[in-house]
């Protein structure tokens, strides 16, 4: 009997995407890469009986919002066919809208930042937040559009220049450490901590220079909170961004899809893609064949 495909949807073709399904086809998992960007990928996604999304929040900034709308809609038929969806359709959702998955992590009891206000640039009042604060696209990733406001004139300054897309004002924490935390889960367990720095801005990216470095002694409250945040999102493959405060490993930023560099992969020690894929082949191994 043939045994289910498993499709691997994309928007960005990063180095990421093709690496994750060679690593399934090492797996003996059969992988068919599709492009989000395709309206036919939806159709042919829907002839597989698993599917694994690599869509990230961030794709309206590539021009890509077209991907995002499509794969919105393929979660729920997905679920309503019974098609496997790696994570689940709702941890998507949670992917592209950082208020609701802030909102949600804190009503968990788990620490976050405050979120004073999300709405389009013109219709936030710099006067009505509390300074220092961050401004960011409630849907967005890879700091883009990010900024640290210290007042009301910043704030203001920011949001002339920003696009007319919903941003989050939330509460700055200060990094008093110096970096932030990245957790890295699989099967919503931690399969990588490393610690991240801080760049000139204020802000912790890949882009801005940020560095990489190993944390074999993070606390254990530390992934006890990134564990807990991952059960109550339903991210299963994932990541975390953690700043250990006073009030405790506050989480600032969680992402349900997950992307790495060759070259930090080849840093940190550890074939993140690798892991995600022998993750993604068990359960697609478990699968019964048609």
């Amino acid at each position: 009997m043939e045994h289910p495909m498993i499709g691997v949807l994309y928007e960005s073709d990063e180095w990421s995407d093709h690496k994750l399904a060679a690593e399934l086809e090492a797996c003996g998992a059969p992988a068919l890469l599709l492009d989000m960007e395709d309206a036919a990928s939806v159709q042919a996604a829907l002839a597989c009986e698993m599917l694994v999304s690599r869509v990230f929040a961030s794709a309206r900034f590539r021009g890509h919002t077209a991907s995002l709308e499509r794969m919105a809609r393929l979660a729920r038929a997905a679920e309503e066919r019974g098609i496997s969806l790696v994570n689940p359709a709702r941890a998507h959702f949670f992917e592209v809208d950082k208020r609701l998955a802030t909102e949600t992590l804190a009503a968990a009891g788990l620490v976050t930042p405050a979120v004073y206000v999300c709405a389009l640039p013109k219709d936030i009042d710099p006067a009505s937040l509390s300074y220092p604060c961050v401004l960011k696209p409630n849907c967005g990733g890879r700091t883009t559009c990010t900024a640290i406001a210290r007042s009301a004139e910043e704030a203001r300054s920011f949001l002339a220049e920003a696009p007319a897309i919903a941003f989050i004002a939330e509460e700055y924490v200060e990094p008093a450490r110096g970096f932030l935390t990245r957790i890295e889960v699989v099967d919503g367990a931690c399969a990588l901590v490393v610690k991240r720095s801080v760049a000139d801005n204020g802000l912790s990216a890949y882009r801005f220079g940020s560095t990489y470095a190993a944390y074999p002694d993070v606390p254990r409250e530390v992934t006890d909170a990134a564990e807990r945040a991952a059960a109550v999102l339903s991210i299963e493959l994932g990541s975390f961004d953690v700043i250990e405060c006073g009030r405790g490993p506050c989480i600032i930023d969680a992402n349900s899809v997950s992307n790495v560099s060759e070259d930090c992969t080849e840093f940190l020690g550890m074939d993140l893609m690798r892991a995600h894929a022998e993750a993604i082949a068990r359960r697609w191994h478990a699968l019964p064949t048609n």
